[in-house]
């Protein structure tokens, strides 16, 4: 599909990680791609600036530990995959470093993940302004 060779013409191995890179937009394309990364426990995908989260209704190990806190935090918003890690480091850092007020906005339909997401964000702000992180 359009999403499979979009992501091998840019040397990715996974499923499209950021939807603006698709040839053709269509719902049915990106439909696809979600569905492609869902299938490979990859259930962040970017359009431009804005995460797009799919509910996998499973723990997903090593998605969420301190390790991954690690991993995201200081980087650029593309260096790594999509993650809730990297939006939260990214608001995080333009909040303090731009000193901008920041707005993460979560909407999706009831058991979407929009009270875990916002738990997961406020765990990465929580652990990256603390003395330990």
């Amino acid at each position: 599909g359009t999403c499979d060779k979009m992501a091998r013409k840019l040397g990715s191995k996974n499923a499209l990680d950021d939807l603006v890179m698709l040839d053709r937009i269509s719902e049915e394309n990106i439909v696809k791609c979600l569905q492609n990364r869902y299938n490979q426990d990859e259930i962040y995908t970017y359009i431009g600036p804005v995460l797009i989260a799919v509910n996998p209704f499973k723990r997903i190990k090593g998605y969420y530990t301190e390790g991954k806190i690690r991993e995201y935090r200081g980087k650029k918003f593309y260096e790594l995959p999509p993650h809730v890690f990297a939006l939260a480091d990214d608001t995080h850092n333009q909040m303090i470093n731009k000193r901008e007020n920041q707005c993460v906005i979560i909407s999706g339909e009831s058991g979407a993940g929009k009270t875990e997401t916002s738990k997961l964000i406020m765990r990465y702000i929580s652990a990256v302004s603390g003395r330990s992180a």
